[in-house]
């Protein structure tokens, strides 16, 4: 059979195409079992994740957003807008420097454009991010530290490493909880700038550098703690390359472009940097170090540094809430502040030291330094004494340097000394890192399932922060909503409300000006009386939580349905306690003093205490008119 030019070129492109590898050849296709396993164990991991309900913060980046809510339509006011907005209707002060953020909640908007509001599909996307994160950290690693014998990927440093960081059980928050996509964005973005520009240097392609502004523009819009990185990726390029400092000032300035541009919109969209007005903000639970002197503030700040150490070594135990008190205040005399400040001066000197050497263990405090200090309180306030999320970008520095003491330095030690088996130099490490790699995969596990359900976090968070007054108030609240409102059995409702009562004064202890726990202790005093029907239990209760907090509507609308169904004179009595007494007469807040005296009124309403009360007020305010109509009903 003679061969003819089709058959000739058919042969030809079958030789092409069965020669041609699966994957290019190139560092994925070196490393692909590597990268492989990498991904499997995160994902496996968080898996469970994915059934999950939204908690906390989802209902205002998400659930309850105006703007995600339009889905694709929203994405304009997202992205002009400061970032509470589409939660709570308008711009509000809440924290120092408000937040702008768009990036993760565009995700949420397109989300629920195509989903819905779909849990499954939230939390599967945050699952699949991580583990892609895993394997830029991993790649990133890799150029650090290349190996040259690919045949041990298992034991070399960028692979423990990475692994390390996927099993750490502080970012269970993270991952697990919806809202901390913009931490994941964040890293992603920001460790994709520091990987093109260490390829800008070591290849001189310009594209990269392109790529490494956009990228990490990306991570500004997800989270402003990105900006940390414009210290990480010039200090890596100074450990891990031999390229000039012209070179690295060079490759800085997308980077820079992008900073500057990044806080140029954010200026527009919010209209300042730190304050409106300058004025500070006092609730606690959103500034904790209000009212605290420069002497307790900075103690107090340097014992929560000296805990996220503690939670990088040990993490237990873990919980999403650090509000006060569960971090106490304390002053420059308590140990617990002395110990962090020699620690970090330690970090510092060891930092100073490996510098000019350019030590892995410089190298790795200055990235865990530096991606902490934006949220450490002490620039700044941020808005709680810590967070375990916090530890998301530090935790990269943390497992590089532990990876790199037992798997390099304590091998090289050990055979300083005379052993008779010198495989002990080579073991030794790698036995103390799977200790922490299974006490961390353990952890992680454990800890997971407690992101499961409203009632699941509530839980395990007032179990280990019980001196938290939010976590005592969610838990009461949480058990209110789901288990006592839906109950139909009196006799378990009792036994229920006595167990919410409990965690609300125990909030209320911790903090008796809690907002959100004295609106909580009106609605169970209210649901007591429905069984005791002790009035003047209930009317002490309310005049309680009147003098702490003037605004829970709740009491007023009760005050209002017991009108016609409680005891006048006492109803009276504590209308002219709490309008005149309390609040006309202390306060000065003579529209108060109204409402609560027409309370009374409403039940009493020829009473000439409260008539003449209610004069008095009027004549105070200098409507002399409206009081001779109450003086003239006393008659």
């Amino acid at each position: 059979m003679a061969i003819t030019k089709k058959s000739t070129k058919n042969n030809l492109s079958k030789k092409v195409i069965s020669s041609t590898p699966l994957f290019p050849n190139g560092f994925w296709q070196q490393n692909l079992l590597a990268g492989i396993t990498l991904f499997v164990i995160a994902i496996g991991l968080y898996a469970y994740s994915t059934t999950f309900d939204y908690l906390l913060d989802d209902q205002v980046v998400l659930t309850n957003n105006s703007f995600t809510k339009k889905g694709l339509d929203g994405i304009y006011d997202i992205m002009t807008k400061e970032s509470f907005v589409g939660r709570f209707g308008e711009q509000k002060n809440l924290v120092t420097g408000a937040r702008y953020r768009p990036l993760s909640i565009v995700t949420f908007a397109i989300e629920h454009q195509f989903f819905g509001l779909n849990t499954v599909v939230s939390h599967t996307i945050n699952v699949i991010l991580y583990a892609l994160l895993g394997l830029l950290l991993f790649r990133i690693f890799s150029l650090f530290f290349p190996q040259k014998d690919t045949s041990s990927w298992y034991f070399s440093l960028p692979f423990l490493a990475t692994l390390l960081f996927i099993v750490h059980p502080v970012h269970t928050e993270v991952v697990a909880n919806v809202k901390g996509r913009d931490e994941i964005m964040t890293l992603l973005g920001a460790l994709g700038a520091l990987y093109c520009t260490f390829k800008f240097v070591t290849t001189n392609k310009p594209i990269f550098l392109f790529f490494a502004g956009c990228t990490f523009f990306l991570a500004l819009l997800s989270k402003e703690n990105a900006l940390t990185f414009l210290a990480v990726i010039p200090i890596s390029l100074y450990f891990f390359t031999k390229t000039t400092t012209k070179k690295i000032a060079f490759s800085l300035v997308p980077l820079f472009i992008a900073a500057a541009t990044y806080l140029w919109v954010r200026y527009l969209v919010i209209g300042y940097f730190l304050s409106s007005d300058g004025a500070p903000i006092t609730d606690i639970m959103n500034n904790p170090f209000y009212g605290l002197s420069a002497n307790e503030k900075f103690a107090t700040v340097f014992y929560t540094l000296g805990l996220y150490i503690k939670l990088l070594f040990f993490p237990h135990p873990l919980t999403h809430d650090y509000y006060p008190y569960q971090i106490p205040i304390i002053n420059w005399a308590d140990i617990r502040a002395i110990i962090p400040v020699i620690t970090y001066m330690g970090l510092g000197i060891i930092t100073l030291i490996g510098w000019r050497k350019k030590t892995v263990l410089a190298y790795g405090i200055i990235v865990y330094l530096s991606t902490l200090s934006i949220v450490s309180n002490i620039p700044f306030t941020v808005g709680t004494f810590m967070n375990e999320r916090f530890l998301f970008m530090p935790s990269i520095g943390f497992c590089l340097i532990l990876t790199w003491l037992l798997m390099e330095k304590l091998p090289t030690v050990i055979k300083q000394y005379p052993l008779k088996n010198q495989a002990i130099a080579n073991y030794a490490g790698l036995g103390l890192l799977s200790i922490f790699l299974l006490g961390f995969t353990y952890k992680t596990i454990d800890r997971v399932p407690d992101w499961k359900n409203r009632m699941t976090l509530n839980l395990s968070g007032a179990a280990a922060s019980p001196n938290s007054a939010r976590a005592n108030c969610f838990l009461g609240t949480a058990i209110f909503e789901t288990e006592y409102k839906p109950s139909n059995d009196n006799t378990h409702k009792k036994e229920l409300i006595k167990e919410i009562a409990y965690f609300i004064d125990r909030a209320l202890a911790i903090h008796p000006t809690y907002g959100s726990a004295l609106i909580m202790h009106s609605g169970v005093v209210a649901e007591e009386y429905k069984y005791d029907q002790d009035l003047k239990k209930l009317l002490k209760e309310f005049y309680f939580i009147l003098t702490k907090k003037t605004n829970v509507p709740f009491v007023g609308t009760y005050l209002a349905h017991l009108s016609s169904r409680a005891d006048q004179q006492q109803l009276a009595d504590f209308a002219y306690k709490t309008g005149y007494q309390y609040f006309g007469e202390t306060k000065k807040d003579y529209n108060n003093a109204i409402k609560y005296l027409n309370y009374g009124l409403q039940a009493a309403p020829n009473n000439r205490t409260l008539l003449q009360s209610m004069g008095n007020i009027y004549q105070l305010m200098g409507n002399n008119q409206k009081a001779a109509t109450y003086f003239a009903r006393i008659q």
